[in-house]
């Protein structure tokens, strides 16, 4: 049993081909749904948390909120929702249209949250012009999931102003009730995670997505969660996004079981080495599923 907690759909069409090549990136293909679907029960994964990503303020880019709804709409047993937006316009005032299809995509379209991707926007998490998201999250009792760690595009894509993790923790002060999400186990800023883990609210969550390619920093972060009492708050997750790009090979199927495989043995084969403390069966199936669940209140038969 797997539960992915974190993937991308999108169509090609919503990307901005200017701003794909100053990036240089690898400018996306329309995702192949029926390919990930076969890679997703290949690898075990039962559930699939979805999403986009809009960068519409600064990259003219999106990944389609009409593709995400599509997919769920048409999958609706393995695939669950977030909407993504960006809570701040491209003249820098509050987007108020942004908030009203957040809205819609939870009260009637069945979506679990939002995805906000502040460093890509270009704006704090903090800033007052995001708080009425964050209400709006409340009141839905949804979750907010961040990226709010570093990109492999660096400060060119993703500058590290936006970044700073005070101003996510910030956020946890004002709103200690919300749930969030904060991907990739918010790379470099572990322990400041963690820390915030711990101290600052009982529904902040991380994803593990991205954190695979360094299975020793992995590890040994794991351990130090595993002290602090917070591994049934960390998820597996593949950020799947386009196939021979980043972490992705040109067989994304093995790239999931490999990471999964990762988790299931090659967690404690390392930690076995290193002389620190294994991991139980529980927290793995923690990571694996148990959490996300919990999380998103799917019912798996716990």
């Amino acid at each position: 049993m797997v539960i992915d907690a974190h993937l991308h759909v999108l169509k090609e069409k919503n990307f901005d081909k200017v701003t794909e090549d100053q990036l240089g990136h690898v400018h996306p293909t329309d995702t192949p749904i029926e390919s990930i679907i076969d890679w997703l029960k290949d690898a075990g994964v039962r559930k699939a948390v979805i999403m986009g990503q809009d960068m519409s303020r600064i990259w003219n880019s999106s990944c389609g909120e009409d593709y995400v709804l599509e997919c769920v709409e048409n999958y609706p047993e393995l695939f669950t929702a977030l909407a993504s937006v960006e809570p701040v316009d491209k003249w820098g005032r509050f987007n108020r249209s942004a908030l009203k299809y957040f809205e819609n995509a939870v009260t009637e379209y069945g979506f679990k949250g939002v995805l906000l991707t502040p460093a890509y926007g270009q704006y704090c998490s903090d800033d007052p012009q995001v708080y009425p998201f964050y209400e709006k999250a409340l009141e839905l009792d949804v979750v907010v999931q961040f990226h709010h760690c570093a990109n492999p595009g660096g400060i060119f894509l993703a500058p590290y102003k936006y970044l700073n993790p005070q101003s996510l923790n910030n956020v946890l002060i004002d709103f200690p009730e919300m749930k969030i999400v904060v991907e990739h186990l918010n790379y470099p800023w572990w322990e400041e995670l963690f820390f915030m883990m711990v101290h600052s609210n009982v529904n902040v969550y991380a994803d593990l997505a991205m954190t695979y390619d360094r299975p020793m920093t992995l590890t040994w972060n794991l351990v130090k969660a595993k002290e602090l009492g917070i591994m049934d708050k960390i998820m597996y997750a593949s950020d799947y996004w386009v196939t021979g790009s980043g972490a992705w090979s040109d067989n994304p199927g093995e790239d999931m079981k490999r990471w999964i495989e990762l988790i299931r043995h090659g967690i404690n084969e390392i930690a076995e080495k290193c002389g620190w403390p294994n991991f139980s069966q529980d927290d793995i199936d923690g990571i694996l599923y148990k959490n996300a669940a919990k999380l998103y209140g799917f019912d798996i038969g716990l």
